[in-house]
């Protein structure tokens, strides 16, 4: 459950930087030009960062449960 949260936070807070970039875009015509280079950047960032962070979330979690159904018995 925790790393599910974390990983929404993560995801929620790049969006929210979205949307505060978009009302820079909407500032007036001094800020657009700088607004829409920096979505560009944030989005290609963003979308590396979302894989990164879901694939290591992914290993963690496959890690987490091998050790909780992890059988100690010697046969």
């Amino acid at each position: 459950v925790s790393l599910g949260l974390r990983l929404f936070g993560n995801l929620y807070a790049g969006e929210i930087i979205f949307i505060l970039v978009a009302i820079m875009y909407g500032a007036g015509l001094l800020f657009a030009p700088l607004a829409g280079l920096i979505q560009i950047v944030w989005a290609l960032f963003h979308i590396l960062i979302i894989f990164l962070q879901a694939m290591i979330f992914m290993v963690l979690t496959v890690v987490y449960m091998a050790l909780a159904y992890q059988n100690d018995e010697a046969h």
